[in-house]
């Protein structure tokens, strides 16, 4: 795999995974010490971070009907419910200060959610579930975790592998057994740093139902016919390459809901080049990247370059997995006038960027150069200026 160029000096790249850190710019604040927002690594535990469900295409189904009037086929989608246990066992030095073991219990009502491949790409099927804390909130996980319990995890499971996450790619936790009604699954972990000082560690185990009923399990991230926004409309093959970034291979495809919350295929601007990026409302580089594109847009369009800034927008650096809402984007594209696109990203950056980059380099923004013919040309961390990004497509374009 290739490995992204170094920006120049006043480009700023700052680390993602860091479980406790205090830092000026861009890189994400976890909500949740026991697990991480960000990361594919092995976040074992008890992943923190805000829910959100991300967008990826699909078909809408076949069509049906009687008397000449075509209805659609009602679709269908799993169900997952059940309670999953935390039982938490910590150290002599950490009840020495105070920690007593204890347990804690989360109920989850879960649908299947096709929409956001890229976050389990090993996954034969991922659930969006409600969660709710059901014992041990106040005795229990306050021992763990300063930060709320999460409203909303995607959870999934392949090959007698569990894994969960809160919106950002899912990790390793744990096994399942899968039967035609359940799904059992159980993980141990210890050694984790307790707050109180000394270590705890984590025996997890719970049974989860599994059924059936009638829904859409792209959760409605179908594009349309054609954009209200104006957006281009290639209409690519449905893409079927995995969700890996690196140069010469195509960008992984994926569905993002638009200002007018209208969902947009990235595919579907196939045909020129792109500059497809992941940015923070609040983080300087990001800012200083966004008034600087319509400039930068302009002057490739002189050239008799067509290029779009497809830009993967999250709420906050401390909520990079939270919902953007269609205010957000629209405040983000009145601030710089901006003509390219702003989506929410709901995942697909980190899931993207981060495996590509490593998780010491991976910062915000990152963003990839991608060829009219979908080819990644280069990807990279921070942004210096323009400049580079232009000289790249130039010399792809002669």
């Amino acid at each position: 795999m290739s490995h992204p160029r170094p920006l120049r000096a006043s480009a700023l790249v700052l680390p993602l995974l860091a479980l406790a850190f205090s830092l000026p710019a861009c890189g994400p604040a976890d909500e949740d010490p026991t697990g991480g927002t960000g990361g594919t690594g092995n976040t074992t535990t008890d992943p923190g971070g805000s829910g959100g469900s991300g967008g990826a295409g699909g078909d809408t189904g076949g069509m049906g009907g009687t008397g000449g009037t075509p209805e659609p086929e009602p679709q269908y989608r799993k169900t997952i419910s059940g309670d999953v246990t935390w039982t938490v066992t910590f150290d002599d030095a950490a009840k020495a200060a105070g920690a007593t073991d204890c347990a804690y219990t989360r109920h989850y009502e879960g649908v299947e959610d096709r929409s956001a491949p890229w976050l389990c790409p090993s996954c034969e099927i991922m659930y969006l579930a409600d969660v709710q804390l059901t014992a041990g909130l106040d005795d229990c996980f306050s021992q763990v975790s300063s930060a709320q319990p999460n409203p909303k995890e995607w959870i999934g499971y392949a090959n007698g592998v569990y894994f969960r996450g809160a919106g950002g790619p899912l990790s390793e936790q744990g096994t399942a057994v899968v039967d035609t009604t359940s799904v059992q699954t159980a993980n141990q972990v210890t050694g984790i740093e307790a707050s109180v000082g000394g270590t705890l560690g984590f025996d997890v185990a719970g049974t989860l139902a599994l059924g059936e009923e009638e829904g859409d399990p792209y959760n409605g991230f179908y594009p349309p016919d054609m954009y209200a926004a104006g957006w281009p409309k290639a209409d690519p093959e449905p893409y079927t390459g995995n969700y890996l970034l690196k140069k010469g291979g195509i960008v992984p495809d994926g569905v993002f809901k638009d200002s007018l919350g209208e969902p947009v295929r990235l595919h579907d601007f196939k045909g020129s080049y792109l500059v497809v990026d992941m940015s923070a409302m609040d983080c300087p580089p990001c800012q200083a990247m966004a008034s600087e594109e319509e400039a930068f847009v302009e002057e490739m369009a002189a050239q008799g370059i067509e290029v779009h800034v497809i830009t993967l927008l999250c709420p906050s650096l401390s909520n990079v997995l939270g919902n953007t809402t269609t205010s957000m984007l629209k405040s983000w594209i009145n601030k710089y006038n901006l003509t390219s696109p702003v989506l929410a990203d709901r995942g697909w950056g980190l899931s993207i960027f981060e495996p590509a980059i490593g998780v010491d380099n991976i910062g915000y923004p990152s963003y990839a150069v991608v060829a009219p013919d979908l080819t990644v040309l280069d990807f990279q961390t921070g942004f210096g200026s323009f400049d580079e990004l232009a000289a790249i497509i130039q010399a792809d374009a002669q």
